[in-house]
């Protein structure tokens, strides 16, 4: 029984990791694709975020933001999307979406041409979908507020994640517990 049960907490943490290796390897790609190109007069760099840490909880932080990284010190990252590669998922932000939040957060539009803009995002779409992800564009939002997508600062774990770590350090712990009183004998 204890053999299994430490199977099972072993195979769960190389699945943590698998998350979390597939969405570094996916930034890299991105990065060696598409980082590349430069967008607008400030000249914007493409990128895709990647996981701090060596692991996304089995693929419950699985959120990956797309962003055009400013050249310079000073001037606005702004999010143009994300992908959750859990749910093989992807959303682009039209360039109306984007310029409707540069004027609601700069007092600007979008730093960049719609033309430039809309080529780029072809671009991200067709490497997006080769790598099977379901890729949608989102329209102009009715409301624009700044949410916490919208910040490139790290998410707050939930209190769901919070409490399945609590629970794991517990598990762990009478495990070991258990280990050293089964070899004292």
């Amino acid at each position: 029984m204890l053999r299994a049960t430490l199977w099972v907490v072993a195979y769960r943490k190389k699945l943590q990791t698998e998350f979390s290796v597939r969405a570094n390897e996916l930034a890299e790609n991105f990065r060696n694709s598409l980082g590349k190109v430069r967008i607008g007069p400030s000249g914007y760099i493409p990128d895709m975020t990647a996981p701090e840490g060596p692991s996304t909880g089995g693929g419950i932080q699985s959120m990956q933001h797309l962003r055009l990284v400013a050249p310079e010190p000073g001037m606005p990252t702004l999010v143009v999307g994300h992908l959750d590669q859990r749910e093989r998922t992807a959303q682009l932000r039209t360039f109306d979406h984007v310029d409707a939040i540069c004027r609601e957060r700069f007092k600007q539009g979008a730093p960049f041409d719609s033309a430039q803009y809309e080529a780029l995002l072809d671009s991200m779409q067709g490497f997006l979908t080769t790598f099977g992800m379901t890729v949608v564009r989102a329209g102009t939002p009715r409301k624009v507020s700044l949410t916490e997508e919208d910040s490139i600062a790290p998410s707050k774990p939930s209190a769901t994640v919070l409490a399945a770590t609590a629970a794991a350090i517990v598990l762990v712990g009478f495990l070991a517990t258990a280990l050293v009183w089964f070899f004292k004998k």
